[in-house]
């Protein structure tokens, strides 16, 4: 497994031992702060840079915090230097990656958020631009906001997942926003940025849904106008609360709203 790479003398020890070794085991606390990741020659268009793993927004259709542990971030002074490695090796875009980028900072014995981060990184000498994902509405701050509107290297693309159009639906997600809330957030971002493309992820034939939550939803988006929207019927994963739920809709249901909605 990708968290087990400490283990490897060990597990290496064991087979020349003659026993059979494995161990996928998630962790609940790597960071992976000390590995900066060798990159595949003839790549130098974009890098990747994992900011923090795990989740504490326990939405109710989402494995994540079960299984990968609550948020914890890497130190800033590791990113920077995964950012300047690629800077060195003539990378022109690094893409910051998180469950939940926007709530980084947490467990980080210096007080830093994901806008102090953003701003330290674009000092970074060199010729790249930066994105990130994934954010979550409810923790979408003014002040990234501004940071975004006046920097150099981040470019003016968001990914907001917005999950669902009905607020009865968030509320039964347990996304912690309703559409005003949502709706106030991308209204700042086109006043700020208004060259800004978003993106969005939405779920359909999510339990209890109804065919008038599904149309509000389609509106809901109509009403946005999302640069792109990836749309995933809802998938039942086993230890969410969403798998208990009464009212699940059919699998035919939920195929069909996935394609109408696509359209």
């Amino acid at each position: 497994g990708p968290d087990s790479y400490l283990t490897l003398p060990d597990l290496i020890a064991q087979v020349e031992a003659g026993h059979k070794a494995i161990n996928i085991e998630l962790s609940t606390t790597e960071t992976y702060r000390d590995v900066v990741p060798e990159r595949v020659a003839g790549n130098r268009l974009s890098g990747f840079v994992s900011i923090m793993r795990g989740c504490n927004n326990f939405c109710h259709y989402c494995i994540v915090p079960y299984t990968r542990g609550r948020e914890r971030s890497r130190d800033v002074e590791s990113i920077l230097t995964e950012v300047r490695d690629l800077e060195k090796r003539g990378y022109k875009e690094v893409t910051l990656l998180g469950q939940n980028v926007n709530s980084y900072g947490k467990g980080l014995e210096e007080q830093v958020d994901f806008s102090d981060l953003l701003n330290l990184l674009c000092t970074v000498p060199g010729d790249y631009h930066i994105r990130f994902m994934t954010s979550h509405p409810k923790d979408l701050s003014d002040e990234l906001i501004d940071v975004m509107a006046h920097s150099k290297h981040i470019l003016p693309q968001f990914h907001l997942p917005v999950q669902h159009g009905n607020d009865e639906i968030l509320r039964r997600m347990n996304r912690h926003y309703n559409r005003a809330q949502y709706l106030d957030r991308v209204r700042k971002l086109r006043e700020a940025i208004p060259a800004i493309g978003l993106t969005t992820d939405i779920i359909v034939g999510f339990p209890g849904e109804t065919e008038a939550d599904f149309r509000e939803s389609c509106d809901f988006l109509k009403q946005i106008g999302f640069l792109k929207v990836h749309v995933f019927p809802y998938s039942r994963r086993s230890g969410t609360p969403a798998y208990d739920f009464p009212d699940q809709v059919h699998e035919r249901e939920k195929q069909a709203r996935s394609r109408e909605m696509n359209a």
